[in-house]
This record gives structure tokens, C-alpha cells and sequence, in this order.
């Protein structure tokens, strides 16, 4: 089994020479497997003189590819008792998709996967089972009511996944963070993990992070390879200072947008008209080429075996 996890985000800044917004949020997203995938996300504004950076996805890769040698059962997984780090195997897989995509009105190319499989297809959640999150909202700030709630529903909308809320959590980000803890999660892959935070409890945000994000994948051998969990950082401070703005709350949904959709598998692009381009003048949601990057993530396999 291999492991694999989330991509990473930047702030805003002044620039010379620049649009009408000058200011500027850097947005990256990164997948923990063999190699460390990056991407940035930028805004434009000249409210802002200092650069924030973003990052989605801290984290190492868990797991490992079975030795020879190991008990397997039939399929080629790792017997039941072989499976170290890795609850049993179908939590809450049912036998064929709960949701399904909103089709895109228009076709575009305008879209890159975090990570692909051997055969080109993109690494995505299991479509047939409902994917859990918990919010640590201890630092959420005034006016961030709904912010998250509404972003998943219109990532929901975009890849037919099915999030279920369990709740708040104490949980604290951490770029090690284990994707089962059966101790505080149960029997199953733990929930996504969404923390309003600031850089002393998640040194990833220091400097110019204003956001971190991604998404762990596990794998048999060579088999294809699905994410089971993630987790998106946001440095409170820095969004309660946007939120303060009169379109304050459209940037803040524009970061969490992006992000999600690190943390759902689409890395940046070099089409401005796209939400997952670097760099972000007017924050008007998800694009064409964004929406039809979510749809192809929406056709990713079952995975009973995980």
C-alpha cells in the first residue's frame, strides 16, 4: 500500500504594475506519494502589502507496498491481518455511486490532476462511499458562518462525492497526521480534516500561507490508487483580516474553493479564466475547465478492497 496526500496555498500581496486588484494569494496543493506535487494560487489586490502564502497538505505518505511474502487474500490486498495503518478493508462502500456529477453546460481542457494512475486516470475518491469531515472551529472567524458548508456543497454538486458532517473536533492539523486513528475515528479511514488554525499550531502556515490542503492515496502494488482522506488548513487570522473587506467573503470562498478542489485532485493551471489558476483577479467560482476537471474526478472506481 502506498500513501499519498494534500496541495498547498499562498496569500496576497501588492504588485507593481499590476490590475485593479493588486492583491495577490499564492495557493498551492501537493500529494504525499513518491514525490511531493506543488501548485500556487494567487490574488491580486493592493489592500494587501505583505504575502500571504496558502499550503494544502502537509503531510507524509503512510503505508508502504506489501513485502514479499505478506498474507493476501484473494483480489491480491493484504489479509486482514497484514493490514497495519489501514482499517478493514469497505467501510461504508456501497456497491455502486451515492451522488452523481452535475455535467458541466460546456466542454474544456482547462484542467491538470494532482496525481494519475498508471493507465492516465486521475486519482480520486471512491464515488461509492459518502466522504466524512470534521471541523476544528475553535479559531473560526466572525463572519466565516457557512463559508465551508456552502464550498462543499458546490464541490459536492461538481464530482457526485457525498460529504457527511460529523461534527467539531479538537484535532489539530499536523503534517503526519495519521489517516486512521481508530481511536478517535472508529473502524474506518479518518474524516476529512478541516482546522481554522494560525502558523503557531501549523508552522506550514508561517510567512506567506495563508492555507494548506490535500488528500492521502493508498494503493496496492502497483493497482490503481484512490484517496481515503485529507485535510485543509486555514490560517484564521489572515481570513478574519479579508473578511473585514466588502468582498471579503468572496475571496475567502474563492481560497476555500481552490483549495477543495486540491484536496479533490486538481492541481493549478496556466488559463487565468480558471479558479485554479495561480493567480485570482475577480473571485467568481469555479470555471469550465475547473467544473469538467471535477467532472472527470466524479468517474473514479469504487474501492471495496480499501
Amino acid at each position: 500500500m502506498d500513501g499519498q496526500q494534500p496541495p498547498r496555498h499562498a496569500g496576497r500581496r501588492a504588485r507593481t504594475g499590476g490590475s485593479a486588484r493588486a492583491l495577490r494569494f499564492v495557493l498551492t496543493g501537493a500529494l504525499f506519494s513518491a514525490a511531493l506535487l506543488g501548485a500556487a494560487l494567487v490574488l491580486d489586490d493592493p489592500r494587501f502589502k505583505d504575502f500571504l502564502d496558502v499550503r494544502l497538505g502537509p503531510g507524509q505518505p503512510e503505508g508502504g507496498v506489501p513485502r514479499a511474502g505478506t498474507a493476501r487474500e484473494s483480489g491480491g490486498q493484504p489479509a486482514a491481518e497484514a493490514r497495519t495503518g489501514a482499517p478493514p478493508a469497505g467501510v461504508g462502500e456501497e456497491p455502486a455511486p451515492l451522488g452523481a456529477p452535475v455535467p458541466p453546460a460546456a466542454g474544456s481542457d482547462s484542467y491538470r490532476f494532482l496525481a494519475v494512475n498508471g493507465d492516465g486516470s486521475p486519482v480520486g475518491y471512491s464515488p461509492c462511499r459518502p466522504l466524512h469531515y470534521v471541523i476544528n472551529n475553535e479559531l473560526a472567524p466572525a463572519g466565516s458562518e457557512h463559508l465551508v458548508s456552502e464550498a462543499i456543497t458546490t464541490i459536492s454538486a461538481a464530482t457526485g462525492i457525498i460529504f457527511v458532517y460529523d461534527g467539531t473536533t479538537t484535532e489539530l492539523p499536523s503534517p503526519q497526521r495519521p489517516p486512521y486513528q481508530p481511536d478517535a475515528y472508529g473502524e474506518r479511514w479518518a474524516p476529512l480534516l478541516i482546522a481554522w488554525t494560525t502558523p503557531d499550531v501549523a508552522p506550514q502556515l508561517k510567512g506567506k500561507v495563508i492555507g494548506t490542503g490535500g488528500s492521502t492515496h493508498y494503493g496496492y502494488d502497483d493497482g490503481p490508487k484512490t484517496f481515503v482522506t485529507g485535510g485543509l488548513d486555514l490560517d484564521a487570522p489572515q481570513i478574519a483580516d479579508e473578511l473585514l473587506n466588502p468582498d471579503g467573503r468572496l475571496y475567502a470562498t474563492a481560497v476555500i474553493l481552490h483549495e477543495l478542489s486540491h484536496v479533490m485532485g486538481l492541481d493549478h493551471v496556466e488559463d487565468p479564466t480558471q479558479l485554479m489558476y495561480p493567480e485570482i483577479g475577480t473571485p467568481e467560482g469555479l470555471s469550465t475547465g475547473d467544473l469538467n476537471g471535477l467532472y472527470e474526478l466524479s468517474k473514479a472506481q469504487c474501492r471495496k478492497d480499501l
